[in-house]
């Protein structure tokens, strides 16, 4: 490859960035504005309802980005809802690499959403009805989270008292300028960026598309591979998988895989109270991405 045609793919590569962090931010923002506009206090109501507290895990574990993971994680940890209901809401969890995939396609973040919601139920539910007799316990129940809820509520009404224009800066600079934009907006860009770099300068080395298809061996190393990045407790480096199966590289099956294993950041907080639980989640979580993984390939 020529320098003039080196420099186009860097133009395009900075161009797809900029594209695709600017359609991350503005939905991350969008996710902030319900979050800040709802309350977690109904979620007390499902308290003894095993099979909705399924549903409504998988629902939140669907939001795009980690808000909805954390909020599981945050109920578990009070024992509001059930082991079953936490995995659900892992399963249903693919973290910030949706907003990478709603912003590319939204078709196939449609897709893999509504097959992780039916994937994260049904393992629920049936988690749900062999663990009755389990008993999940953690350490200790003052969850970080739980108290920047509390917080967010509590800032959110001091908002409602004041004016329009209070909330509006209040909103700007709690959760749009603190939030999205100091915490998320950098690390997307980078991430973004240093994937798509990566992937067009395998590109130019590698067929990775043919050499899939001609051996057999090569799918199911980069299945395990999936799985294996999928353990990791971070956004970033899972989206390599999601342009991969964009670019046509990788079959979908190797991606489900993936977002299955894969939790964002939502495992973070669980790592932190428990290792033995974040271990047990991780653990199903992986064994049913290699599983589905494997029947789909």
């Amino acid at each position: 490859m020529d320098c003039t045609a080196l420099l186009h793919g860097l133009l395009d590569v900075l161009k797809d960035t900029l594209e695709i962090t600017g359609w991350v931010i503005l939905m991350m923002t969008l996710i902030e504005l319900i979050n800040v506009s709802s309350s977690g206090k109904w979620l007390q109501k499902f308290q003894g309802k095993p099979i909705l507290q399924v549903i409504i895990t998988a629902l939140l574990g669907a939001i795009p980005g980690c808000a909805g993971g954390f909020a599981v994680v945050s109920m578990f940890t009070h024992n509001v809802i059930s082991f079953g209901a936490l995995i659900a809401g892992m399963v249903a969890t693919f973290g910030d690499e949706a907003f990478f995939l709603f912003a590319k396609s939204p078709k196939w973040g449609a897709i893999l959403t509504v097959t992780l919601f039916g994937l994260a139920v049904v393992v629920g539910l049936l988690l749900t009805l062999i663990s009755k007799k389990w008993k999940f316990t953690l350490e200790t129940h003052d969850f970080a989270i739980h108290e920047e809820i509390e917080g967010a509520e509590h800032h959110h009404h001091d908002a409602h008292s004041s004016g329009f224009g209070q909330k509006v800066i209040h909103f700007f600079k709690e959760h749009i300028w603190e939030h999205v934009i100091k915490q998320h907006f950098l690390k997307v860009f980078l991430w973004s960026f240093c994937v798509l770099l990566v992937l067009m300068v395998i590109g130019l080395f590698v067929d990775v598309e043919q050499l899939l298809q001609a051996n057999a061996w090569a799918k199911y190393l980069m299945l395990l591979l999936a799985v294996a990045i999928g353990f990791i407790p971070e956004s970033g480096p899972n989206l390599i998988f999601i342009v991969m199966f964009l670019n046509g590289s990788i079959p979908f099956g190797i991606l489900l895989a993936n977002s299955i294993s894969q939790n964002g950041h939502a495992g973070l907080p669980l790592l932190a109270q428990s290792r033995k639980n974040f271990f047990i989640v991780k653990g199903i979580t992986m064994a049913l991405g290699l599983i589905v993984g494997a029947i789909l390939i």
